[in-house]
Formats: structure tokens, C-alpha cells, sequence
């Protein structure tokens, strides 16, 4: 089972764009994250103080040198983003996210929706259609679904409880039992039968997307700086496009420019 890895990025209300990112991790590549996370966190810390001092890595923290990251070098921080994004690159995880505009979405028809909630739909859909296209077309055009590609959903835990319950309702609108509706109806017909939240403090995966969220968000926005982090991933960054709401709603949302390339690093095409 794949995990699934959701955090957000711009949820205050100062930024223009509210993100949803998920992170997907297979199974057999969880051990080589958790490695290079060690060596990411030895490369500032002596040993003696990683297990006392250090909590997770937050990109904004990490960047800007602030909170437990002040007293430490520009380079060893950055040497340790480096890192911490050499592992997606590694095995080619793919980051999946939806960007909502903050002032589109309050001056539309659905004005009254949380801009959160909203990239977390977004974003949940774009981690099945993912999953979908992992499978072949059957010759009518329909997709063979299997359980080859199920995924557990894991978000970073909040002590907002009107939110959390808000989140796994829409979870649940979107996601109905495997027995009862067909794969058309489901519409996360790969996702694992509930949600997690799991403590950003204890979780890689959460950490890694709250990297990815962080460098997309001011990519989006055209903050200087940043760049080469965000080049680092953005071959594998996808915008959550689900149907039939992105033909609906796209003015909605913010997207990046993908880059042309967008085949692994080292792929030989004929």
C-alpha cells in the first residue's frame, strides 16, 4: 500500500493562494527516506544533540534560518534541503497539489467555501487520478481498477477539531465502501476506508511535503529565492486536475509551468 502524505501551505490568511500537496511514497522505498532524513539531520547537528534538540524539519524554518534553525549556517540548512529533496528525485515520487486563489474563490458562486477544504478535494482527487492511470484502459476506454495501487491518506495533525471533522467529511463524500458503488461512483475508489492524521514531529513523509508545498507556494507567487529547490522536483509535480470540477472551477486555482522534460533524470528515449 502506498502512503500518501498531505500537508498545506499558505492556510493563514495573509497568503494570496491556499495549498493542498500530497507526497506519494511506495512501500519498498520508506527505508531509504528515513536514511537520507538521518543524514539530512547530522549534517547540522552533532550527534549528541539530535536526539534532545531537533523535533522536524519545517521548510519555511529550515530556509529562512528562524526557530531551531537560527544559529545555523545558510549552507548546512540548504545542504540539508538538498538532501531531504535528493529523495524524491531518488525513486521519483510524485508530488500532487492544488493551489486555490483565495480572492477568486471568495468572489465566486462558491464564496462561501473553506479555501482549504476546497485544495484538500482538490488535492485528495488528484492523488486517484493518479492512482487510476497507473492501470490500463480496457478497449471500451474504461479503466481496470485493482487493488495494485491502494494508498493511505496520512495529514498533518491539527488541534483544530472543527477542521479535522470538516476534512474527513469530505473525505468520506468522496470516498464510500469498495462493496457498494462502482468504481465510477467512488471517487476515491483507491483510498484506504478512513484517514489518518499523523504528528508532523515523528512523520518523514509530512516533512518531505511540507518541503515540496513550501518551494511550489513561492514559486507560484514569484518570490525570489528558492528556485533551485523547487527545480529539483518540479518534473515530478502535477496540479490536481479532476473532472469534472477543473473544467468547472480551473479560474479557481493557480498552477505552475511544467517543465518540458518530464521524464526521470537519465531516461533514454528512442
Amino acid at each position: 500500500m502506498h502512503l500518501a502524505y498531505i500537508d498545506d501551505a499558505g492556510a493563514d490568511e495573509h497568503s494570496p493562494i491556499v495549498m493542498c500537496g500530497a507526497v506519494i511514497v511506495f512501500p519498498e522505498t520508506f527505508g531509504r527516506h528515513e536514511n537520507l532524513h538521518g543524514t539530512a539531520i547530522a549534517q547540522m547537528l552533532a550527534i549528541d544533540e539530535i536526539a534532545g534538540n531537533f523535533e522536524e524539519f519545517k521548510a519555511s524554518e529550515l530556509y529562512n534560518g528562524t526557530g531551531p534553525f537560527k544559529d545555523i549556517e545558510r549552507s548546512q540548512r540548504f545542504n540539508a534541503i538538498r538532501v531531504l529533496l535528493t529523495a524524491l528525485q531518488m525513486d521519483w515520487l510524485p508530488y500532487i497539489y492544488a493551489a486555490v486563489d483565495r480572492k477568486k474563490l471568495i468572489n465566486s458562486p462558491m464564496g462561501s467555501a473553506k479555501p482549504f477544504d476546497v485544495a484538500f478535494r482538490f488535492c485528495a482527487l488528484g492523488v486517484e487520478d493518479w492512482a487510476r492511470s497507473m492501470h490500463p484502459q480496457a478497449g471500451d476506454g474504461s479503466i481496470r481498477l485493482d487493488f495494485k495501487d491502494l494508498y493511505l491518506l496520512i495529514m498533518d495533525d491539527t488541534q483544530d477539531k472543527f477542521l479535522k471533522d470538516q476534512l474527513r467529511k469530505s473525505y468520506h463524500l468522496l470516498r464510500s465502501a469498495h462493496p457498494y458503488l462502482s468504481a465510477s461512483s467512488n471517487r476515491l475508489w483507491h483510498a484506504h476506508d478512513d484517514m489518518y492524521f499523523g504528528d508532523s514531529r515523528s512523520s518523514i513523509g509530512i516533512q518531505m511535503v511540507d518541503l515540496c508545498n513550501y518551494f511550489m507556494w513561492r514559486h507560484i507567487l514569484g518570490k525570489a529565492g528558492g528556485e533551485e529547490f523547487y527545480e529539483m522536483f518540479s518534473r515530478q509535480a502535477v496540479c490536481a486536475k479532476p473532472e469534472p470540477e477543473w473544467s468547472t472551477y480551473r479560474e479557481l486555482f493557480r498552477v505552475h509551468e511544467p517543465p518540458e522534460n518530464l521524464l526521470p533524470p537519465g531516461t533514454v528515449t528512442s
